[in-house]
């Protein structure tokens, strides 16, 4: 038997495995900075106004100027005839870098039975740097036979903002309509031929039960018409935050500040004290007592007199609405005049302006009304020019 050897021949395979190592294309890396821009409107970039002079149809019966940027005059005197007609037109210029501007016009007239008021743009769009004319046209409808009669008239411009572009729509910064609707006189229809007019605030101060004799018009100058109380406040109203002194029981009205002039003209010329008085008025501000430059130069404005305050004058009793500067000539038991607040020309540290019952403006020591009668106050109440009204007999009356 033949055997049969077998020779097995094993075969080792050894597998190696490379790992292949790549590098790949080297990746950016992004830095961020990350905030925010702002822009914020600012009304210096808005400018539209009065320019030039203007021109009237018959300088015989009327006169046109113009006061400021914002504000111009008319007046019309002498008309005798139903259908006699005048006119001034006046040259509005939009002064804007680039900011449009879309103006529309409305009038006030307190006498429609015998004049009617017209006005006319020339155009209702401008672009920045384009002027154009606004026309005023006064008509006597009716002729006088019992007496002369006046009419209070108005005419209000009003310029709207809006995009380059969008001359027209009124479209202003929030895209949405701004055109103003315009349905009476202003307060900005007042001017320094009403001084002394009753204005009605609807508040009621004074020793009276109606609201319409509170106050009265005591100077416009600039964008604000002044009102002063037309009565002594009582000092029952002096707020705790005036930091006046006063003691009602004994002295009515009177107010000082224990020896410190400062106390006294601090208090007086505080607006956040007085706040109460405005009666929610928007933009309306009070002060506790008129400046002696504001009483003057309404005094002077409406009498056309001269007077320096600093001579200490005595007010003629004679002059047109003397007892709107001095309310009770003969003095009142309680009451011999009211503070003004103003510091004087003088070294003495105590001082301090004052109106006497008899028109002399002077100043004394601020504790002198801790006696009887002493001196009292007189708030004024300043009102933008924006602020809608009605004026009917003589009265205008604040709609709030």
């Amino acid at each position: 038997m033949r055997r049969t050897n077998k020779i097995i021949v094993t075969v080792l395979i050894i597998a190696f495995l490379l790992l292949g190592i790549g590098y790949a294309a080297i990746q950016n890396i992004t830095l961020n900075i990350e905030g925010t821009a702002t822009a914020d409107p600012s009304q210096s970039n808005f400018s539209v106004k009065f320019t030039g002079t203007p021109k009237v149809s018959d300088s015989t019966y009327v006169t046109a100027g113009i006061t400021d940027d914002i504000n111009a005059t008319i007046s019309v005197n002498g008309l005798t005839q139903k259908g006699q007609t005048v006119n001034a037109e006046y040259t509005v210029q939009n002064v804007s870098t680039d900011i449009s501007a879309d103006l529309s016009v409305a009038t006030t007239n307190s006498n429609t039975e015998y004049f009617t008021l017209k006005s006319e743009l020339a155009k209702t769009s401008l672009t920045a740097g384009e002027a154009t004319t606004v026309k005023v046209t006064v008509e006597l409808t009716k002729t006088p036979i019992a007496g002369s009669v006046s009419s209070t008239i108005g005419v209000r411009l009003t310029a709207m903002p809006v995009e380059p572009g969008k001359e027209g729509t009124s479209e202003g910064i929030n895209g949405s309509s701004q055109t103003p609707e315009v349905t009476g006189p202003s307060i900005g229809d007042i001017t320094n031929d009403n001084i002394g007019e009753y204005i009605d605030l609807g508040n009621n101060i004074v020793r009276t039960e109606a609201t319409t004799d509170d106050w009265r018009i005591l100077y416009k100058e600039g964008n604000t018409v002044y009102a002063i109380l037309a009565d002594y406040l009582p000092a029952t109203q002096v707020p705790a935050s005036a930091g006046l002194r006063t003691n009602p029981t004994s002295y009515p009205y009177n107010v000082w500040a224990n020896t410190n002039r400062d106390i006294l003209i601090n208090g007086l010329k505080s607006t956040t004290a007085w706040s109460s008085l405005a009666n929610e008025i928007s933009g309306a501000t009070v002060t506790g007592s008129p400046t002696v430059e504001l009483l003057m130069n309404s005094y002077n404005i409406k009498n056309q007199q001269e007077l320096v305050y600093t001579d200490s004058p005595t007010l003629d009793s004679s002059t047109e609405d003397y007892d709107l500067y001095v309310p009770y000539t003969d003095g009142i038991s309680d009451c011999y005049g009211y503070w003004l607040a103003s510091i004087p020309p003088t070294t003495n540290l105590n001082w301090a302006w004052n109106m006497y019952c008899n028109g002399e403006i002077n100043y004394t020591y601020e504790y002198y009304t801790n006696v009887r009668p002493g001196l009292g106050i007189r708030p004024v109440v300043s009102l933008p020019l924006n602020i809608p009204c009605t004026y009917a007999d003589g009265i205008w009356t604040v709609e709030k």
